[in-house]
């Protein structure tokens, strides 16, 4: 009994390419445009930069203002510094202090 076998005709063939073409310009697109693609790696790292900037430029506020912080404990108390805080915020001046204005922003 002789078994015939059908080939595969050349449309089937050429759409089987097509469709991996098109799934590897797919997965390429993404390589260099995506999420976590090479363009976006470039943007991660000037990121990475500037938090680092930023981070350093707060480490430093947070330092000034934890040494002012210790210069008003109790155990010591800087009478020149609270003197100048308590003029400041109470708006007093000593008769012999010179007072240049300023314009606060």
């Amino acid at each position: 009994m002789p078994t015939r076998h059908k080939r595969p005709s050349l449309r089937n063939k050429l759409a089987i390419a097509a469709v991996l073409i098109a799934f590897q310009g797919y997965l390429g697109y993404h390589l260099i445009e995506g999420n976590f693609g090479i363009v976006s790696q470039a943007k991660f790292s000037q990121q990475v930069i500037e938090l680092r900037i930023e981070r350093d430029q707060l480490a430093q506020t947070i330092d000034v203002a934890q040494n002012r912080n210790s210069l008003l404990t109790a155990d010591r108390l800087d009478p020149d510094l609270l003197t100048e805080r308590a003029r400041y915020l109470l708006g007093w001046g000593n008769p012999n202090d010179l007072i240049v204005p300023t314009v606060s922003q």
